[in-house]
């Protein structure tokens, strides 16, 4: 009988127990894209919700407890986190996860952004000298990033590296199909010009050829004023806007008066997955916002 419990007690001890990876997003458009990438192989959460903007995002006790317990943390960056994420990491006192290290990801990497200011000071507003930080509104791009997150879960998780590699072909494969689909929808509006609040859509407004000519926001950042909207009014009445898109965690009123003074149409969307019940995922997110944008235009 000894013997026997012996045996069964070595098993334990011998056979390797692969707990799933634990991984920790700064935003929701990263935990949909790792989720469909890692599926059941991984546990994943995002700090930021999806209606908050992240660049504002408070470093509470329950996060830090969150990123202590991660085995890898995976961020936007390009100075979009920059305000609360190091905090965190530095607060979890894990090695691993330090700038550089396996347990640290930025996705920024992938990708070649748009909208750098190398001259940029803070007298400019909340710029982004090295480039701008919301390409996750841009599936192109968004690929790209997808890869760079299934290399390092199989560095991480080598066992389950077919896996990861078979999930993130899928779902090259799903979001390409989407991309030609959204692409012919709005490919009769290519050219029209609009204006943002923020620059949370630049990277969206050039995958559709749309040009941007103006922001509610006189500068990144700063809340918009009665005479930015004068101004802007003018600016769409000459260049004939058709849209005013903003992002649904903004003060919709500045874009209600200027569509109440000129021909262009309002329209509200969220800027990150998660931000309505419509948006639960990448797919259901970009499937929204198009909708959103053809039903304005026709």
């Amino acid at each position: 009988m000894l013997t026997k419990l012996t045996f069964i007690l070595s098993l334990f001890i011998l056979t390797p127990v692969f707990a799933n990876l634990r991984v920790v997003t700064t935003t929701e458009d990263l935990r949909s894209v790792t989720e469909a990438i890692g599926s059941e192989f991984i546990t994943v959460s995002s700090i930021s919700r999806g209606t908050q903007d992240p660049h504002f995002v408070e470093a509470k006790p329950s996060y830090l407890v969150a990123v202590s317990r991660a085995d890898l943390i995976i961020s936007i960056g390009l100075e979009l986190e920059s305000g609360w994420l190091p905090l965190l990491i530095r607060g979890a006192r894990q090695p691993k996860l330090m700038p550089g290290e396996p347990g640290c990801l930025t996705v920024s990497e992938a990708i070649t952004p748009i909208d750098i200011q190398a001259q940029a000071n803070r007298s400019q507003g909340d710029v982004h000298p090295l480039g701008n930080p919301h390409f996750m509104a841009d599936p192109e791009r968004v690929i790209s990033v997808a890869e760079l997150i299934s290399k390092r879960l199989s560095e991480l998780d080598p066992s389950h590296a077919k896996n990861f590699a078979e999930n993130l072909s899928n779902f090259k494969a799903m979001l390409q199909a989407r991309s030609a689909k959204w692409k012919q929808k709005l490919a009769p509006y290519k050219g029209i010009k609009v204006i943002g609040y923020h620059m949370t859509f630049n990277y969206l407004f050039k995958y559709f050829g749309f040009e941007v000519i103006g922001f509610l926001e006189p500068k990144p950042g700063i809340q918009p004023t009665a005479q930015h909207i004068l101004k802007l009014i003018e600016t769409v009445k000459n260049q004939k806007a058709k849209l005013i898109v903003v992002e649904s965690f903004f003060d919709p009123k500045p874009g209600e008066t200027l569509a109440e003074k000129t021909q262009a149409k309002l329209v509200l969307i969220p800027a990150y997955v998660g931000g309505d019940d419509k948006s639960k995922t990448f797919i259901d997110w970009m499937d929204h916002i198009v909708n959103e944008l053809e039903k304005n235009l026709k």
